[in-house]
């Protein structure tokens, strides 16, 4: 069965972890497999919760004046991610950024020529517009709907982790820079 964890700040104790893991022992040497089982599936589960929060640390609080939302976080099938959305006072004009893990850490480079392709097709659509962006040495793809100023910014990083900033209300691609250059992406991509 998939589970889908939905966390709160300070839901989970590390040393949950341990005791759990003293009880799949313990299982384990009584031969009681099933419960074992039960007992490794908490296990993940805890440290799920653990790495979600940790992802949520490496988000901004703000972007140029304006202020952020809660930050959603979630885990599913090993797959790990949080965002946050930040907002002018207008409503108008809002940025999010997404931080995804990969549960199996294979599906960046496949992943990552994929949406190049992508960003390449999007590009000669006379509606949008692609372009690559560098930041700390990182490459992103970022592409724009220009009629409804939407756009998206993409890095891929190492072990399948990605980086999205998503702007609305932009009509080119340097709030997604500003936004960009507001995250620690050595750090991101070694948390991911």
């Amino acid at each position: 069965a998939a589970l889908v964890i939905c966390l709160s700040p300070g839901s989970v104790r590390g040393d949950n972890v341990i005791e759990l893991l003293k009880s799949a022992e313990r299982n384990y040497n009584a031969q009681n497999y099933i419960k074992a089982l039960e007992d490794l599936d908490w296990i993940r589960n805890e440290i799920s919760s653990l790495q979600v929060g940790v992802m949520k640390e490496l988000l901004p609080d703000d972007l140029e004046g304006m202020i952020g939302e809660d930050i959603e976080g979630t885990a599913m099938l090993g797959m790990h991610s949080v965002s946050r959305r930040v907002r002018g006072d207008d409503g108008a004009q809002s940025v999010t950024i997404t931080l995804n893990s990969s549960k199996s850490g294979t599906g960046g480079p496949g992943l990552g020529a994929f949406m190049g392709m992508a960003a390449a097709f999007a590009g000669m659509d006379p509606g949008r517009e692609s372009k690559m962006v560098i930041q700390d040495g990182y490459r992103g793809q970022f592409t724009l709907e220009t009629a409804r100023k939407k756009g998206m910014l993409t890095f891929n990083l190492d072990r399948g982790g990605m980086v999205i900033i998503e702007t609305n209300g932009y009509a080119d691609e340097s709030m997604a820079r500003k936004a960009a250059g507001k995250l620690d992406l050595t750090k991101i991509n070694e948390s991911l």
